[in-house]
């Protein structure tokens, strides 16, 4: 079976082509869309144990320009920095990992089942955020106790894949500046989800943002 870097150099030219007719900029593995209030990115990532590998789609808010630790550099985003990220797979069959192939157009014809996911999946998706800059205000607190059905729904289909704590301080830094009385309901929400001895790196920010503006 070959390697990735083989994998990648057959579907490269195929997946950025067929990618940059949905908006997409970039090569190889990454690809990135930037657009005034959200960015959005395709990612290949490869098995760590060789031979195959799966797609991933992210946006990030751009409201939210840190990973709690960093700063994020929106031009050279990857997938796996986006708070909202979800497997690129077909409807109803969970996750689907792409076997790497000795013929090369095979594995062509792997980018374009890919990218036909893409525009048949999350195009739909992309023009939503980008035709609602404040579509996450949309969401509420009861949302994250039951989000992997909630938030679909109120995101036109976009599954995310995290926790609702996590999701909640990924909401209070999109509100803080915006909407200062929404993003203090999620950090009470996020707060009352730790344990007093949880070391969750949010929980300075959930603390901050109730002791500010307290008119809100």
């Amino acid at each position: 079976m070959i390697a990735a870097l083989d994998f990648k150099k057959h579907i490269s030219k195929t997946l950025s082509d067929k990618l940059r007719e949905l908006g997409f900029k970039g090569s190889g593995f990454n690809y990135l869309m930037d657009t005034d209030n959200f960015v959005f990115t395709i990612g290949i990532q490869a098995s760590q144990y060789g031979g195959q590998c799966c797609a991933e789609f992210g946006i990030q808010p751009k409201s939210v320009d840190t990973n709690g630790f960093n700063k994020l550099d929106f031009n050279k985003l990857k997938y796996y920095n986006c708070e909202l990220r979800t497997r690129i797979a077909p409807t109803g069959k969970g996750d689907k990992w792409w076997k790497y192939s000795e013929n090369e157009n095979e594995n062509i014809n792997i980018a374009i089942e890919i990218s036909d996911l893409v525009k048949e999946q999350y195009v739909a998706v992309i023009n939503a955020f980008k035709n609602k800059p404040n579509i996450l205000e949309t969401i509420d607190t009861n949302d994250l106790e039951n989000m992997y059905q909630r938030i679909p729904r109120k995101l036109n289909g976009m599954r995310i894949s995290t926790s609702n704590v996590r999701f909640a301080w990924v909401l209070v830094k999109a509100f803080e500046k915006n909407n200062p009385v929404k993003a203090k309901e999620f950090a009470r929400y996020g707060l009352s989800k730790l344990e007093s001895s949880d070391k969750f790196f949010a929980r300075s920010d959930f603390e901050q943002i109730l002791t500010e503006n307290n008119s809100a």
